[in-house]
């Protein structure tokens, strides 16, 4: 918006010294017809010299020659003058008096006492200040509207005469005006292009929004799908009901001790949720079977974090959300929860800090919740013997940064309060308010001396 008024500004700038410009060379352009006038003054002023026309007859043909025979009401007939100065030019002079020796209408009369509607004396400009060229109000004979002016004048002294040649200021812009309009048109359109250019501005940013409200519409109406569908898995099975609320509720309480960020927590937390949902598509004689798996049937299970993953990214996908770094963590918690630090995990054996964070996070939430929930084949750990299991895996299955975490954050009052909370329903809520998951003092683990 600022470039059309800064532009404007170059313009007037630019027409102001052009302006100035024509008006120079115009003055010029009349000085010069002057010197025409000039130099048949000289000619006839040396007759006078040699003697051959005294100084009356002489003016009295200049006069007759500028200005035309003179009519019986003593004005003269300009239209029959021998020597024309051009379309809307005319030509006069004046003495030192003030006295009009040379004018059509007004011969003989004195300039001081016609003063310019401004209540200007121009003879006094010219005999009293020197000035060459003049622009000023003139109040026409017939009583019309006063018109703006500009005069050339010089003296010619043998004759005592200020002779001088004047137009009108339209006419004397006449060609400037085309000029100035085509600038005018120009600073009018660039005005209008902008302000084009701004409702296109505002309405494309308009369905930009317009866009981006659908598609986090969108987003929000495929994380409630991705919600229930996980709801939908925790239903089939009694004893694994609430499973991924309690690994989400475990992973948020290990990340908020090891620093993360509110928006940080959201996203693992969603993440916790949706990791096993890629178990949707397993057949209940196999996700559900009480006995020992078979190898292949073993395969099957193992397929379900890159089966998440893909679910995952193409429901993401569709959504056309920007939050791609949020989208990101989910993918990698949904496809890296079953990695393991020593590298014998799946499904891509990443090994150590290769393994991300969030990862590392939620295979140490998956299996406590594993390990202390109840099975149709198993009766689920106590708190402290899920705990010793994870000391001693520690190093090789988990991360040992993650399990100190673990150890600073999840009490038995955690893992109490965790059991109590977690039902399937609830997983279609945005996630627990911090005072329903705010812990209580550290206690220590009666066998290692581990803080819990």
């Amino acid at each position: 918006m600022l470039l059309p008024i800064l532009f404007t500004c170059v313009v007037y700038l630019g027409y102001s010294q052009a302006r100035l410009q024509y008006y120079t060379n115009g003055v010029q352009a009349m000085d010069r017809q002057l010197d025409t006038v000039f130099q048949i003054l000289s000619l006839v002023n040396a007759r006078v010299e040699e003697g051959s026309l005294t100084i009356t007859e002489a003016e009295e043909r200049m006069k007759e020659f500028f200005a035309g025979p003179k009519r019986p009401d003593g004005t003269r007939d300009s239209s029959a003058a021998r020597l024309t100065m051009g379309e809307g030019v005319s030509l006069f002079a004046f003495n030192s008096q003030g006295i009009l020796t040379i004018h059509a209408d007004w011969e003989g009369q004195n300039l001081n006492t016609l003063p310019t509607p401004e209540g200007h004396h121009l003879i006094r400009e010219v005999l009293n200040e020197g000035k060459h060229h003049l622009s000023f109000q003139w109040q026409p004979p017939d009583g019309a509207s006063p018109e703006s002016r500009i005069s050339v004048v010089r003296y010619f002294p043998q004759w005592d005469w200020y002779v001088g040649i004047v137009t009108s200021e339209e006419r004397f812009y006449q060609q400037f005006s085309i000029f100035k309009a085509m600038l005018i048109m120009l600073v009018a359109g660039n005005y209008l292009i902008t302000a084009i250019l701004i409702y296109l501005t505002q309405r494309q940013e308009k369905l930009l929004l317009n866009s981006k409200r659908r598609g986090e519409q969108l987003a929000e109406a495929n994380q409630s799908i991705l919600k229930s569908l996980a709801v939908a898995l925790e239903e089939r099975d009694a004893y694994t009901s609430g499973h991924s609320q309690r690994v989400a509720y475990y992973m948020r309480v290990i990340g908020k001790q090891m620093g993360m960020d509110e928006a940080m927590l959201d996203t693992v937390y969603t993440g916790g949720l949706l990791h096993d949902i890629g178990k949707i598509g397993i057949e209940d004689s196999i996700l559900l079977k009480p006995g020992r798996l078979t190898d292949e049937e073993y395969e099957i299970i193992k397929a379900h974090p890159v089966r998440g993953e893909a679910l995952l990214r193409k429901l993401f996908v569709q959504a056309g959300t920007q939050d791609s770094e949020q989208i990101e963590t989910i993918l990698v918690i949904t496809r890296h929860h079953h990695e393991r630090f020593d590298g014998k995990g799946y499904p891509d054996g990443l090994k150590g800090h290769d393994i991300p964070l969030v990862a590392r996070i939620s295979a140490v939430a998956d299996a406590f919740d594993a390990m202390t929930s109840s099975r149709a084949y198993r009766k689920g750990l106590s708190f402290s013997k899920a705990c010793d299991e994870i000391i001693r895996n520690t190093g090789t299955q988990f991360c040992p940064q993650v399990v100190d975490a673990f150890f600073q954050s999840v009490t038995e009052e955690t893992f109490y309060h965790a059991h109590h909370i977690s039902r399937a329903n609830q997983l279609l809520l945005d996630r627990f308010d911090d005072r329903e998951i705010a812990l209580a003092q550290p206690s220590y683990h009666r066998k290692s001396g581990i803080p819990l």
